[in-house]
């Protein structure tokens, strides 16, 4: 679900400028359903990061509501191939619900939810030479972009969506190195 140019250029144009503390009106639910937990994650502090993300990106014309869901191998890889055909486990899936900008008459922006798997984004880090926070930010990033209606199927998009990666990585990770993203 692809949004128009016009709407990611007004988002890039509202990133550039700080953005203003947000109301209430953002509930991000935070979701560990793994089985076993071998790696430990601040539940807390990826809420409060994930709302960052999404107050700066997401349209404010009503209140969000948004998941983030952490999952073992065995339960992305079911979702992996049910949703987009593919085998194996993957690092991040999203599962957007409503439209950022469309009209509704609901008073909810359901956003959707976003799926990570902490042992394929340990891997990651590894091979990355990342921090394994770090790698969890940029995939929690990416996921909340596809919210949005980012994509990267074409070459054009996917500029575009990682420019906008880069942009909240900076603003929002400082340690984080820029060409890691």
């Amino acid at each position: 679900m692809p949004v128009d140019n016009s709407k990611k250029i007004t988002v890039l144009s509202n990133l550039l400028k700080e953005t203003p503390e947000a109301d209430d009106a953002t509930y991000i639910g935070v979701i560990d359903k793994r089985l076993e937990k071998n790696s430990e994650i601040n539940l807390e502090a990826l809420e409060k990061f994930a709302k960052k993300i999404v107050e700066e990106t997401a349209p404010t014309k009503r209140p969000l509501e948004m998941n983030v869901i952490l999952l073992d191998s065995e339960e992305i890889s079911a979702l992996n191939e049910k949703h987009l055909s593919k085998t194996g486990p993957t690092d991040v899936l999203a599962f957007p619900i409503d439209e950022p900008d469309s009209e509704t008459d609901d008073t909810v922006y359901l956003m959707g939810d976003v799926c990570i798997c902490p042992e394929v984004a340990a891997h990651q880090a590894e091979e990355k030479d990342l921090n394994f926070e770090d790698e969890i930010a940029l995939l929690l990033t990416h996921g909340i972009l596809h919210l949005l209606g980012y994509d990267h199927y074409e070459e054009t998009a996917e500029v575009e969506m990682k420019k906008m990666e880069k942009i909240l990585i900076e603003r929002h990770v400082k340690h984080l190195r820029v060409n890691d993203v």
